[in-house]
Protein backbone atom coordinates (compact mmCIF):
# COMPACT_ATOMS: atom_id res chain seq x y z
CA UNK A 1 0.00 0.00 0.00
CA UNK A 2 1.17 3.14 -0.99
CA UNK A 3 1.77 5.66 2.49
CA UNK A 4 0.42 8.65 0.44
CA UNK A 5 -2.80 6.79 0.59
CA UNK A 6 -2.42 6.86 4.37
CA UNK A 7 -2.19 10.72 4.76
CA UNK A 8 -4.84 11.35 2.40
CA UNK A 9 -7.22 9.41 4.18
CA UNK A 10 -6.61 10.75 7.66
CA UNK A 11 -6.76 13.90 5.69
CA UNK A 12 -9.85 13.53 4.08
CA UNK A 13 -11.38 11.17 7.04
CA UNK A 14 -10.43 13.11 10.19
CA UNK A 15 -12.04 16.55 8.57
CA UNK A 16 -15.24 15.33 7.55
CA UNK A 17 -15.64 13.19 10.54
CA UNK A 18 -15.60 16.47 12.55
CA UNK A 19 -17.23 18.60 10.44
CA UNK A 20 -20.57 15.95 10.37
CA UNK A 21 -20.01 15.88 14.50
CA UNK A 22 -18.79 19.18 15.57
CA UNK A 23 -22.37 19.62 17.21
CA UNK A 24 -22.62 16.30 18.55
CA UNK A 25 -22.70 17.06 22.36
CA UNK A 26 -19.31 14.11 23.53
CA UNK A 27 -17.67 16.21 20.43
CA UNK A 28 -16.26 19.24 22.60
CA UNK A 29 -14.21 21.73 21.62
CA UNK A 30 -11.48 20.23 23.87
CA UNK A 31 -11.49 16.83 22.18
CA UNK A 32 -11.16 18.46 18.50
CA UNK A 33 -8.32 20.33 19.41
CA UNK A 34 -6.69 17.83 21.12
CA UNK A 35 -7.03 15.27 18.11
CA UNK A 36 -5.64 18.08 15.37
CA UNK A 37 -3.32 19.36 17.61
CA UNK A 38 -1.75 15.88 17.82
CA UNK A 39 -1.94 15.14 14.37
CA UNK A 40 -0.28 18.12 13.81
CA UNK A 41 2.57 17.07 16.28
CA UNK A 42 2.76 13.85 14.33
CA UNK A 43 2.88 14.69 10.60
CA UNK A 44 5.55 18.18 11.48
CA UNK A 45 7.57 15.25 13.26
CA UNK A 46 7.54 13.36 10.62
CA UNK A 47 7.70 15.47 7.92
CA UNK A 48 11.20 17.11 9.80
CA UNK A 49 12.75 14.75 11.00
CA UNK A 50 12.30 11.58 8.92
CA UNK A 51 14.72 10.74 6.58
CA UNK A 52 12.42 9.68 3.81
CA UNK A 53 13.36 10.37 0.45
CA UNK A 54 9.83 9.13 -0.75
CA UNK A 55 7.47 11.30 -1.90
CA UNK A 56 4.58 8.82 -0.83
CA UNK A 57 6.07 9.44 2.56
CA UNK A 58 5.86 12.95 2.51
CA UNK A 59 2.42 13.59 1.58
CA UNK A 60 1.92 10.64 4.16
CA UNK A 61 2.68 13.66 6.85
CA UNK A 62 1.67 16.58 5.19
CA UNK A 63 -1.89 15.31 5.30
CA UNK A 64 -1.87 14.58 9.20
CA UNK A 65 -1.58 18.42 9.04
CA UNK A 66 -4.58 19.20 7.47
CA UNK A 67 -7.15 18.81 10.17
CA UNK A 68 -6.12 21.64 11.86
CA UNK A 69 -6.08 23.99 8.90
CA UNK A 70 -9.94 22.51 8.62
CA UNK A 71 -10.48 23.29 12.22
CA UNK A 72 -9.15 26.64 12.46
CA UNK A 73 -11.22 27.59 9.23
CA UNK A 74 -14.75 26.36 11.22
CA UNK A 75 -13.89 28.44 14.01
CA UNK A 76 -13.13 31.37 12.10
CA UNK A 77 -17.05 30.61 10.17
CA UNK A 78 -18.88 29.96 13.43
CA UNK A 79 -17.40 33.08 14.90
CA UNK A 80 -18.69 34.94 11.27
CA UNK A 81 -21.90 33.22 11.87
CA UNK A 82 -22.29 34.10 15.22
CA UNK A 83 -22.12 37.91 14.58
CA UNK A 84 -23.94 37.45 11.61
CA UNK A 85 -26.68 35.21 12.94
CA UNK A 86 -26.34 35.46 16.76
CA UNK A 87 -25.53 31.45 15.96
CA UNK A 88 -23.62 28.78 14.72
CA UNK A 89 -23.73 28.04 11.30
CA UNK A 90 -25.98 25.53 10.06
CA UNK A 91 -24.16 22.65 8.25
CA UNK A 92 -25.92 22.44 4.78
CA UNK A 93 -24.46 19.19 3.42
CA UNK A 94 -26.40 15.83 2.29
CA UNK A 95 -26.66 13.38 5.33
CA UNK A 96 -26.15 16.21 7.76
CA UNK A 97 -28.09 16.35 11.02
CA UNK A 98 -28.76 19.65 10.43
CA UNK A 99 -30.98 20.02 7.75
CA UNK A 100 -33.97 18.18 6.22
CA UNK A 101 -32.38 16.35 3.14
CA UNK A 102 -35.10 14.56 1.96
CA UNK A 103 -36.57 14.49 -1.87
CA UNK A 104 -38.18 18.35 -2.16
CA UNK A 105 -37.19 19.43 1.57
CA UNK A 106 -37.70 22.70 2.77
CA UNK A 107 -34.87 24.39 5.02
CA UNK A 108 -36.12 27.87 5.64
CA UNK A 109 -34.02 27.85 8.61
CA UNK A 110 -30.68 27.84 6.26
CA UNK A 111 -29.46 31.32 4.86
CA UNK A 112 -27.05 31.71 2.40
CA UNK A 113 -24.51 32.26 4.47
CA UNK A 114 -25.05 28.84 5.83
CA UNK A 115 -24.80 27.24 2.67
CA UNK A 116 -21.36 29.99 1.64
CA UNK A 117 -19.55 28.41 4.96
CA UNK A 118 -20.72 24.58 4.54
CA UNK A 119 -19.38 24.76 0.53
CA UNK A 120 -16.23 26.39 2.61
CA UNK A 121 -15.38 24.21 4.38
CA UNK A 122 -15.68 21.31 1.91
CA UNK A 123 -13.72 23.29 -0.14
CA UNK A 124 -11.21 24.16 2.33
CA UNK A 125 -10.48 20.41 2.87
CA UNK A 126 -10.31 19.44 -0.55
CA UNK A 127 -8.16 22.35 -1.78
CA UNK A 128 -5.53 22.23 1.21
CA UNK A 129 -4.80 18.54 0.79
CA UNK A 130 -4.21 18.88 -3.62
CA UNK A 131 -2.33 21.82 -2.52
CA UNK A 132 -0.23 20.05 -0.16
CA UNK A 133 -0.16 17.23 -2.79
CA UNK A 134 0.64 19.46 -5.35
CA UNK A 135 3.79 21.18 -4.12
CA UNK A 136 5.77 18.70 -2.28
CA UNK A 137 8.57 17.46 -4.13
Amino acid sequence: MDSSLIGIGIALGISFFILYTRKKKWMTEKIVWLICIGLLAFGLFGFLYSESEFRSDRIMYFGFCVPIIYWISDRIFKRISENIHQRDFILFLRYSDEINDGFGAKNPQVKGSDKLFSFGLLTIIVVTLLIGIGTIK
